[in-house]
């Protein structure tokens, strides 16, 4: 994927529905989850990457942690999840078909540091075994 260009947000940022931490955040996010009783943590879901925690859910039930990031699905363009900070120069529409036509699976995280595109279709339910499993994999 050639590097794309980001700039922040020109308008308000959109409501996050997804929570990004990477490298010691990932620690700190995971103790915070591991904190939240079932039905606080039933509402989200993970999708991790090497160096990467993704939680979706509503904005209200993202645990806050510091140095984490928020991301949304794009306004026009739902498929295509960006940060919500920046976004890319590029059109979203053309971004979302021409990651589409190399085989990026819907809907998807373009994330901009480092920049990588993450499948968000099947994210694992946070019940006790789920993030027991996250812990183990995403811990050293």
């Amino acid at each position: 994927m050639a590097a794309l260009r980001w700039h922040l947000r020109p308008d308000a940022a959109p409501e996050p529905h997804g929570q990004v931490a990477q490298g010691a955040v990932i620690g700190a996010l995971l103790a915070r989850l591991a904190a939240l009783d079932d039905a606080q943590r039933g509402v989200l879901g993970a999708v991790a990457a090497p160096g990467i925690l993704v939680l979706l859910g509503p904005g209200a039930a993202l645990p806050w942690v510091d140095g984490a990031r928020y991301c949304a699905p794009d306004p026009l363009q739902r498929m295509l999840w960006l940060p919500t900070d920046v976004q890319p120069q590029a059109p979203p529409d053309l971004v979302l078909a021409n990651l589409s036509a190399r085989g990026a699976s819907l809907p998807f995280l373009l994330w901009d540091a480092p920049q990588l595109v993450l499948p968000l279709g099947r994210p694992l339910a946070l019940d006790r075994a789920g993030l027991a499993w996250l812990t183990g994999e995403l811990t050293p």
